[in-house]
């Protein structure tokens, strides 16, 4: 188990080192930052200091290298730079240093861990939706397969997985925010529970494709194993339908849920970019998008690298979790 968590770990470090090199590459490579910062009428004079604060007037792999932090700093602004501006030392992500945004002017750290619990307040309300309307319709779609009940809500599921975000966002928004006036139109709101209700709609938005998913999935498997030899022994011993269904049948039916729980946390992260702009949620996916426009390369470095490292921490969790619900499966090389 224990060599199975470091080989995924280092491969998870992999892979976002590998996410960070390409974003960083693009972004460095899309447009005059110092321009998108400064606005169109900045001086040849205040474009040449906002490179020479940020370090962008140093060559790309010299920039990149003092981003993770292997070689001395060379932005300019950086407290490194002037606490000791002969020997500022290293400030990149080694030293836990993600870069000063351009657009807000203070540490990317300190911008996302603004923005990081709202959007995991949104993520967490989204997989509470996902797992309660999906497993719960799946489940007894499966126990009453073949009847109107059954065709209604799997036909709902097949619609839910086809629309995106994008399309359910302003339908949700136009007819339960503006027409009933049940949630409101968009904001945080003031207060944890306040939180709550404003993030109810966009977080509902968020889980339609996910529970649709997992109404299907769940349907799928829980026929399957309700045709089992063992539930057809359980049911010979007079065992009541809800203990047949709910401690045999649902145990087995969950694991391929939990590995989908996991890969779901990408789509997730995906689904919020455009969720919390729909519905002006000041989350990580408005912040991604807002450093996009404004060519705020360390901010969209630090977002990518956020989200690179929630995806990766979700998978394995995931693979841990169905190791956890059953004991036939063995992790990395121990033996069965």
């Amino acid at each position: 188990m224990i060599q199975y968590v470091i080989k995924r770990l280092g491969w998870a470090i992999f892979v976002v080192a590998v996410v960070a090199v390409l974003v960083f590459l693009l972004m460095n490579r899309v447009g005059a930052p110092a321009v998108a910062t400064l606005g169109p009428n900045a001086g040849p004079q205040q474009i040449q200091d906002f490179k020479r604060k940020n370090g962008l007037d140093q060559p790309l792999a010299v920039q990149f290298a003092a981003y993770l932090g292997v070689v001395p700093c060379v932005r300019q602004g950086s407290r490194a730079f002037k606490d000791h501006p002969d020997d500022p030392g290293y400030c990149g992500l080694l030293q836990g240093d993600l870069g000063d945004s351009f657009t807000h002017n203070e540490p990317v750290a300190r911008v996302i861990a603004h923005r990081l619990p709202r959007t995991l307040l949104l993520g967490v309300l989204a997989i509470f939706f996902e797992i309660f309307l999906g497993v719960s319709v799946g489940i007894l779609a499966a126990v009453k397969r073949n009847t109107w009940f059954d065709t209604g809500f799997m036909a709902t599921a097949f619609l839910g997985i086809s629309l995106p975000t994008y399309v359910t966002g302003p339908i949700f928004l136009l007819v339960f925010a503006f027409f009933f006036g049940w949630f409101p139109v968009g904001g945080y709101g003031e207060g944890f529970w306040d939180h709550v209700y404003h993030g109810i709609l966009p977080a509902f938005t968020l889980a339609i494709v996910g529970a649709a998913t997992y109404a299907r999935i769940t349907r799928s498997e829980m026929i399957e194993t309700l045709r089992s030899d063992y539930i057809r022994t359980a049911k010979a011993k007079g065992l009541g339908p809800s203990t047949i269904v709910v401690k045999h049948g649902l145990r087995n039916a969950l694991l391929p849920l939990v590995t989908l729980l996991g890969l779901d946390l990408s789509l997730l992260v995906a689904g919020a970019i455009i969720t919390e702009n729909i519905f002006a949620w000041p989350g990580m996916g408005a912040l991604a998008i807002q450093s996009i426009v404004g060519l705020d390369a360390p901010t969209v470095m630090g977002v990518v690298l956020v989200f690179s490292a929630m995806v990766q921490v979700g998978n394995l969790l995931a693979d841990l979790a169905i190791a956890a619900l059953d004991p036939r499966v063995r992790l990395g090389n121990e033996p069965s």
